[in-house]
């Protein structure tokens, strides 16, 4: 039996003895299915002037406003999908939340149990390895190696306080290694963590400035010239879009592809610039990964606000990469109620099949519930995160689900376009 968890005025977690949660999906409010424990890395969060939403044996929905009483909800580590958002309501405009990717939580037997399932395993992303305790000391070796690099000293900052798993990646040099290399960007999305508009604060410093192709094959020579390191990715949370940097992200590309010729190179990137995907592939670019939030081109505007590109280029930059035979990866920023709504998952089938699209990645977006769908055009109903997943296995049944980038074989051929060009 769930019961409604919730925070009190001095930020105790309390169980409603009588009330069963609410949880919500998209525009609708019902009762979330198939909670899981609380997975070790997940954080509890009070939700600041929302009060908690729960149901009543006879099932109507009331608000819960005794003592103070403050919305629950958590924010998962990587490798969980959350299935339900928190159901809360609020009096006027209450602050808006930082940009988390917040579930819904309930008590079961006394226990905190979240709305979310388990899409993927790797350790080399596993927040609570033993290893993570080696940072410090890996960020003090790489000092001494690379004393005067830029990248180094802003990564130290990601590695320690915002604790990205992908610059700890890099210090510890095992697997995928962050290198960051915009501060500008072409888009303006609502839910950018490194740059924000005025509505919330981001929780994270962008680039501020623009590396220079050595120091980035610099940082990644450092990374990559470890034994159990092969991967290396632009396109961090840190930064703005990797693809206005053409000009010295493809020498870059050469100087790394050129010292480490069997190493994974990737970007992450909106599809914005498929001219800057074509020359970075002829350079040795064998992975990209595109984040979607919808392919409906209302939605995709409103949450994206892009500046000079549209859905076109991100399907052009897709193809670019498939047909040179490099990994093709979606980041499917999913909200439950719209990335599970019939309209949406037809329109991702169809892109999967039709752009090579090797693997999707399914993450939770960050970013307040309510003030996004105050923001988003037409309404639109899910059938479920959890039957979502199932569709997509079943009607794309050669497509990785997952939440991490692997590592991709090399380019061995030259890409169609190379013969005419």
């Amino acid at each position: 039996m769930q019961r409604l968890l919730y925070a009190s005025a001095n930020g105790r977690v309390r169980v409603h003895r009588l009330l069963e949660p609410a949880a919500r999906s998209g525009w609708e409010v019902g009762t979330a299915d198939r909670l899981i424990p609380m997975p070790a890395g997940a954080t509890l969060m009070q939700l600041p002037g929302r009060f908690p939403l729960g149901r009543t044996a006879a099932g109507p929905t009331v608000r819960l406003e005794e003592g103070g009483a403050l919305a629950l909800a958590a924010v998962l580590p990587p490798g969980y999908l959350r299935t339900w958002l928190p159901a809360y309501d609020d009096d006027g405009r209450p602050p808006v939340l930082p940009l988390y990717g917040y579930a819904a939580v309930a008590s079961i037997d006394g226990e905190p149990h979240v709305a979310a399932m388990r899409t993927d395993r790797w350790s080399a992303w596993n927040p609570m390895a033993e290893e993570r305790h080696d940072v410090d000391a890996s960020i003090s070796a790489a000092r001494r190696v690379l004393p005067g690099s830029r990248l180094r000293q802003h990564l130290e900052t990601c590695a320690t306080e915002y604790r990205c798993l992908t610059a700890q990646n890099l210090f510890l040099r095992r697997g995928e290694g962050a290198i960051p290399v915009s501060p500008a960007c072409n888009a303006a999305c609502l839910g950018c963590i490194s740059e924000q508009w005025g509505d919330v604060a981001p929780p994270q410093t962008r680039l501020a400035f623009a590396p220079t192709a050595v120091e980035i094959a610099e940082l990644a020579a450092w990374h990559l010239s470890a034994a159990s390191a092969n991967f290396v990715s632009y396109g961090q949370g840190c930064e703005g879009e990797p693809l206005t940097r053409g000009t010295a992200l493809v020498e870059a590309t050469y100087r790394i592809r050129s010292a480490a010729p069997d190493a994974t190179i990737h970007v992450n990137t909106n599809g914005s610039r498929p001219d800057v995907i074509r020359r970075l592939v002829d350079a040795g670019l064998n992975s990209v990964r595109i984040s979607i939030f919808s392919l409906d081109d209302a939605r995709f505007r409103a949450y994206y606000r892009p500046v000079g590109y549209g859905l076109a280029q991100v399907a052009e930059c897709a193809d670019m990469v498939a047909a040179a035979g490099g990994q093709v990866t979606i980041n499917l920023l999913t909200f439950p109620g719209i990335s599970d709504s019939p309209a949406e998952i037809e329109a991702l089938v169809d892109f999967i099949h039709r752009h090579g699209v090797h693997q999707v990645q399914l993450r939770s977006l960050n970013v307040d519930p309510h003030w996004l769908l105050a923001q988003i055009p037409d309404k639109t109903r899910g059938i479920g995160m959890r039957a979502f997943v199932r569709e997509l296995a079943k009607r794309c049944p050669d497509l990785r689900q997952g939440n991490f980038t692997r590592p991709w074989p090399v380019i061995k051929r030259s890409p169609a376009w190379a013969s005419s060009s």
